[in-house]
């Protein structure tokens, strides 16, 4: 299963970088507990701190924060972490924008390969330099306006703009926004529970919904799905993975949440193409393929039995819903 990485940027903000590292830390503690009664099991996704160039960076404090590796053209990353960092006026940050050239495009690749790719603060600049924000408005806080202005006058740079979230793509204004953005990164990356658990361990003020069965043994079926389905899924793997035997996992599976676990997949799978449509100009068949579907005539069949209109149909209403006045 892809990783997490955290870009490494000198002057990066403690604070920004622990929203993710801290954040991990409490993801994997909830799946540990959700299977622990089925004996010890770690979270397949790990979380590695990158640099451009692999080398350690000074944080903005001045203290050193070594780094696992360099970003590279081969990495394959389900979220990249940009924390926030200290943009020290308008020439530093042009010049730290031309010396970044390798993650610019590194991070277009990343977009490409259908990563969720979250900014924080003067971390947003990178994500506007690398053409990733066009036609999107992007939360710039007040002080870095006139640098975020100056770099790039056709962009929309929104002041009022706290936390913006176009798919694959979040953004947070600065430090103060960062937690639940991650939250939203971990929803749609690690699994819907760890999301809002970490939304009711952190004291995020969000309605509560509970997504985990009550039977232990549908639950970390649910955990297990939520973190692989957008690869190919066997149930009968899942059956060993959980110490049991398929059909008693099928039948507790069904009692437990009214479907089976093969159709709890294809509904993760179209809520996740659901979210694609509405905040993303990917097409069609690339969506398919990033939630899990080999054959995307399979998956628009699909789509409009399930919601009643072609996927074409359902991007077309929500992007009429986005431009209605009011």
């Amino acid at each position: 299963m892809p990783d997490f990485a955290l870009i490494a940027l000198d002057g990066a903000y403690h604070a920004s970088v622990g929203a993710l590292t801290d954040s991990f830390i409490l993801a994997r503690d909830r799946i540990e507990q959700v299977f622990a009664d089925s004996g010890p099991m770690r979270m397949e996704t790990g979380l590695r701190i990158l640099s451009i160039d692999g080398a350690p960076i000074r944080m903005a404090d001045g203290r050193p924060l070594e780094v696992d590796g360099a970003i590279s053209s081969t990495d394959e990353h389900a979220f990249v972490w940009l924390p926030a960092f200290r943009a020290m006026g308008y020439a530093a940050m042009e010049e730290r924008l031309e010396r970044g050239h390798a993650l610019l495009g590194w991070l277009q690749q990343q977009a490409d390969r259908g990563a969720v790719i979250g900014a924080s603060g003067a971390s947003a600049l990178f994500l506007m330099a690398a053409g990733l924000t066009r036609d999107i408005a992007v939360p710039i806080a007040r002080a870095l306006q006139p640098v975020a202005r100056a770099l790039f006058p056709r962009h929309r740079a929104e002041e009022q703009l706290g936390l913006a979230d176009h798919g694959d793509l979040l953004i947070a204004n600065g430090m103060g926004n960062d937690l639940a953005l991650i939250v939203r990164a971990m929803e749609r990356t690690l699994s819907p529970d760890v999301g809002r658990w970490l939304t009711s361990i952190m004291g995020l003020d969000r309605e509560e919904e509970e997504l985990l069965a009550s039977d232990p043994l549908v639950a970390r079926a649910q955990i297990w799905l939520e973190q692989r389905f957008t690869g190919p899924i066997g149930i009968q793997q899942l059956a060993e993975a959980l110490s049991t035997s398929q059909p008693t996992l099928v039948r507790r599976f069904r009692k437990a949440l009214g479907l089976t676990p093969k159709s709890y997949v294809q509904q993760l799978r179209l809520q996740a193409a659901t979210r694609m449509l509405e905040k993303s100009n990917r097409s069609i068949d690339r969506i398919a393929e990033l939630v899990g579907f080999s054959d995307s005539r399979l998956f628009r069949s699909m789509f409009r039995q399930r919601t009643g209109m072609a996927a074409t149909q359902w991007r077309e209403a929500a992007q009429a819903r986005r431009n209605r006045p009011g």
